[in-house]
């Protein structure tokens, strides 16, 4: 899919914008606080349902308003199959929205969506952002949603799965505050634990798989941004025990290659699925008086992390700034390696002023994954980014350029 055009109402400084833009390389340039970073998020928004800024819909409505709504106008080059997104948040009531409480609208083709997982993998998005450092020295919150985010738009069900442990979560906990202080019944909390453990087992089993995938596409990539000089490494750092069940159980039966790469028959996952369960019960159950005694759950997938190792040291405490930005990079490009691969197309790519924050070979590394690929770009300087992307551009669609100031765009 590439993007034609798009359209902003009451989207942060935007009240509205309708524009089009180019197949291949998109620029927007001008200096900061103008905008740029508005257009990239809201596409970012629309494609994927998320955003590098905030988490929070409320934060992206232009001062003022009751919500905002972005739609974008896609294409599908090798068959000429036109369609578009958008997604709306509203916060009151309105015609659009009827019920008194915010709401988020997506729509393809303007028909409503009602399920996030049949809107997620239409139009598949990767960004690359300052904001990447965190993916290293940021709360685990940031990669778990970097895990999440990466399956979710490979395996769109996935999402599902999330809504279903979260609700349950908020369930489980409101049964637990109803117990503080006191003994809880173990016949009510079984009646979350349960379920609890079958659906945390099934999201292991994602976040085990895609982070040994993660761990080994971003091994690859660091070790030509450092010119072979260090070793990164990914672990998944779970509910204590689980990992180490699974790999037990998938290297007895000789299947710990065709897991990884998605080809494992389904003879493998029911009895693995299981095991996987009854271990998180027997968790959950063994910590069921501290989380009656704290009114919340102390142990779940919620607290999910990734681990990054270089040259076997934590990156957190042992690592420079640009040590920090390479192993972003790698994870990012990784990223953009696996949506390529699970789903057989680019994805579309979001460059928020990195430019400027990588040196040469890293520069490179970026360059090189941008091929054949649509893109947008935010920088200050247009002389810049036109040097930099030269060897990019070359035989392909020229790149088009879009001046940004105080929200206004202007196409050049």
């Amino acid at each position: 899919m590439i993007i034609e055009s798009i359209h902003l109402t009451d989207f942060r400084n935007y009240r509205r914008l309708d524009l089009d833009v180019g197949p291949s390389v998109n620029i927007f340039y001008g200096f900061n606080a103008q905008g740029k970073t508005n257009i990239i998020e809201a596409v970012n928004v629309c494609s994927c349902l998320s955003s590098h800024r905030t988490s929070k819909d409320r934060d992206m409505i232009s001062f003022g308003e009751k919500g905002f709504e972005i739609k974008i106008d896609l294409l599908d080059p090798e068959d000429n199959y036109k369609t578009d997104l958008s997604v709306s948040y509203l916060l009151e009531k309105t015609e659009k929205n009827p019920s008194s409480v915010p709401k988020r609208i997506l729509k393809q083709d303007s028909l409503q969506i009602s399920k996030v997982a049949s809107y997620l993998g239409i139009c598949n998005t990767v960004i690359f952002a300052p904001e990447d450092l965190n993916l290293i020295k940021g709360a685990p919150s940031v990669r778990r949603k970097f895990l999440n985010l990466i399956i979710s738009k490979t395996s769109p069900s996935y999402f599902d799965l999330l809504n279903r442990y979260n609700r349950l979560i908020g369930q489980k906990n409101a049964c637990l505050k109803s117990f503080r202080g006191g003994r809880p019944d173990d016949d009510k909390m079984d009646f979350w634990d349960y379920p609890l453990a079958d659906i945390s087992a099934e999201i292991i089993l994602y976040r085990y798989r895609y982070s040994l995938l993660l761990s080994k596409y971003a091994s690859k990539h660091h070790l030509n941004i450092s010119g072979e000089k260090e070793d990164l490494k990914i672990s998944y750092s779970t509910i204590q025990g689980s990992v180490e069940l699974i790999n037990a159980f998938l290297k007895e039966n000789a299947s710990l290659d065709s897991f990884i790469d998605g080809s494992a028959q389904k003879a493998i996952y029911v009895p693995i699925k299981a095991m996987l369960s009854e271990h998180l019960l027997s968790k959950f159950r063994a910590t069921r008086q501290n989380d009656s005694e704290r009114g919340i759950t102390g142990t779940g997938i919620h607290k999910d992390d990734l681990d990054i190792t270089l040259n076997g040291l934590p990156m957190k405490n042992f690592s420079s700034q640009g040590q920090q930005r390479s192993a972003a990079l790698s994870l990012k490009l990784s990223e953009l390696y696996m949506i390529r691969e699970f789903c057989r197309t680019s994805p579309i790519l979001l460059l928020d002023d990195v430019f400027s924050e990588l040196d040469v070979n890293r520069r490179v590394s970026l360059i090189s994954g941008m091929v054949n690929a649509q893109i947008f770009i935010t920088c200050t300087e247009r002389e810049y980014i036109e040097k930099e992307l030269g060897s990019l551009v070359n035989g392909t669609s020229l790149p088009r350029y879009f001046h940004v100031e105080n929200g206004n765009v202007t196409p050049e």
